[in-house]
This record gives structure tokens, sequence and C-alpha cells, in this order.
């Protein structure tokens, strides 16, 4: 109060130095105006967010705090994009996946950590399979704070460890069992964040997030998560994947906030050298795959009880792809950060 009231004494000063005296009315209109322009910022300038669904944030957890946001996924995969960009039919193949804990902790302004780890249940024409997700721990680096014109910076380095299972799969083909890549993974994410104000009570938060993966080769036998049959045996050498996410969130009212990813994954060619082995039917069986892409869209729906707890759900799907899968999937999710 006091900070907008100094505001407006120059003015008051000034007047009083003109010809006109200015009464006391006029200097309480004033002091009015100053008081609501004093209540507008204070909720223009305090929006809550727990979005979007996909794109990672650029924001560090403060030392001594932590982050935990627990994942739902269910999703369905119903097609394929072929090496023409045309949607192939295939069987449903359903899947619940769940993130209990994805947990960021603050070590120092500078420093926080990020561990993820979930499981999947899958079924598809009658068969079931799933089981633990590859875990990754993260370590995330400020660059720089935001200001009034350069938006805030991180730098993430993602170390993933294959705890899924990836090979010795049922020999039917369906992989649902496939939880894993079996490779070690290292992703480096430079992530960026602004948060845009217009002259309403509804800010714009952007997000936009730049990932780069290498891979490991994989020894695999079997029917493996990359193709395989009766009697495969060599090494996998996965190919490398840039994704870039942009997030948006906007604001209706403090509580509630509408949200949107833009997701972009390219895949280089996954490559194999060994003995591919045979399907069941007695003809030779692939392994590994050519270099693929995919552009998706989250929509979602925010609803924050405050500044540090909120709820989000939405739903995931491609709109073209080559040489990937078409799905459709709904997330639910729920971010508290304490103490």
């Amino acid at each position: 109060m006091m900070k907008w009231l100094l505001m407006a004494l120059p003015s008051v000063m000034a007047a009083q130095n003109t010809t006109q005296e200015i009464t006391p009315e006029q200097v309480e209109v004033q002091l009015i105006s100053a008081e609501k322009q004093y209540e507008h910022a204070l909720k223009l300038f305090n929006p809550w967010y727990t979005g979007p669904l996909i794109t990672p944030s650029a924001s560090m957890v403060p030392p001594g705090e932590a982050m935990i946001q627990p994942y739902i996924f269910f999703t369905d995969n119903f097609a394929v994009f072929n090496d023409h960009r045309k949607i192939v039919s295939a069987p449903n193949v359903f899947g619940i996946k769940v993130q209990p804990i994805l947990l960021e902790i603050g070590i120092t302004p500078s420093l926080d950590t990020t561990l993820t780890m979930g499981a999947v249940e899958n079924w598809s024409r009658g068969k079931t399979g799933g089981g633990i997700l590859d875990t990754s721990i993260a370590l995330g680096f400020k660059v720089n704070d935001e200001s009034l014109y350069v938006p805030k910076m991180k730098f993430t380095v993602s170390q993933l460890f294959p705890t899924g299972s990836y090979q010795h799969l049922s020999s039917n083909g369906l992989n649902l069992s496939a939880t894993g890549v079996g490779a070690w993974q290292t992703t480096f994410t430079w992530a960026l964040g602004k948060l845009l104000f217009w002259d309403t009570l509804h800010p714009f938060n952007t997000r936009l997030a730049l990932n780069y993966t290498l891979s490991t080769p994989v020894r695999v036998h079997g029917f493996n998560a990359y193709g395989g049959g009766h009697g495969t045996r060599g090494t996998v050498h996965p190919g490398n994947i840039f994704t870039a996410d942009l997030g948006l969130e906007l604001s209706i009212n403090q509580p509630w906030v509408v949200a949107l990813d833009v997701v972009y994954t390219y895949t280089n060619k996954t490559s194999f050298h060994g003995k591919p082995g045979k399907l069941s039917n007695g003809s030779p069986a692939s392994v590994g795959s050519g270099y693929s892409d995919q552009l998706s869209l989250a929509p979602a729906v925010e609803y924050n009880f405050n500044a540090n707890m909120g709820i989000l759900w939405g739903v995931w799907f491609p709109v073209y792809g080559r040489n990937s899968t078409d799905f459709v999937s709904a997330i639910f999710s729920w971010y508290w950060e304490f103490p």
C-alpha cells in the first residue's frame, strides 16, 4: 500500500506547485485510484500453474524444498504411420502407465535433481504383459533467472538406467512386456521459460525445451523391444533422438488454466548387427527400424488449489508421423511442491 501512495505523491506535489489548488476530494480520488491499481497488480502478478503435460520446466526447486508430480497415462495404440506417412490400422494395444515417483529436490540455488520411476500394464487380443519401466535421474543447472526481456534458462543432464524388460519376450509378437529400451541413455535438455503479461488478468506462460538423447549399444536375444524372433542374437544400435517441446499456458483466472503442448520428435535409424533369427511362421525376423519422426499435440486443463498444489488432465495424440505409432493417451497428473 505504501508503495503506491509514494508513487502517487509526486503527482500530488507537482499539482500543488501549479496555480490551481488541489482539493482534499481530488487527493482522495487519486489515492483510491492508486489503491485499485495496486489490488489489480496483486492479482495480475500472482498466477498459479501446474502444467503443461509434456514440456519440462526451466524453474529451479529452491534448496531444501521438493516437488512431486505423479502421472497416470491410459493409452490406446491403434495404428502406425508408415514410411509414406500414411496411417495403417494395427491391433489395439491398451496400456496403463503409472509414474508414482517423479520427485524433484532442490540442492542449491543453481542445482536440483529429479528421480523418475514407474510401471506399465499392457493388454491386447486377450494377452497381457507389463512391468517396471526404465528409471532416470537428472541434474538441473540454472543458467539464468527470468528478467523483463530475457527468459529463465536451465540445462539438464538426464541418465536413464535400463531397469525395464526389453528381451526374451513372448513369441506372440505383441511385445506387451517390453517396458524398457535396454540401453543406457543420456539426454541433454536446454529449457527456457517466460511469463508474458497482458493488460488483463490472463497472463500467458510459455516453455520451450530442446532435448537430444544418446544411447549405448544393446545386446539382444530372441524376441525383443526392437523386433527379433527365435534364435535372434546380436547388437542393436538405437538411433539418437531429438525432441522439441513447446508448452503454452493461459490463465482463465488464478485457479483455472488451459494448456497446450506441441511436441516434435525425430529418431535416427536403429541398426542391427548379428543373427536376425526367424518368426514363428518361419519367415526371417526383422530387428531395428529406419528413421522416424512425429508431431503431436497435448491440450489440457489445470486446476490449482494454491501456488504449490494443483491437478492437470488432458489428452495426447499425434497429428502426423513416419515409421511411428498412432495413439491417443489420456493423462492425469497431480503437482505438489513442499514443504
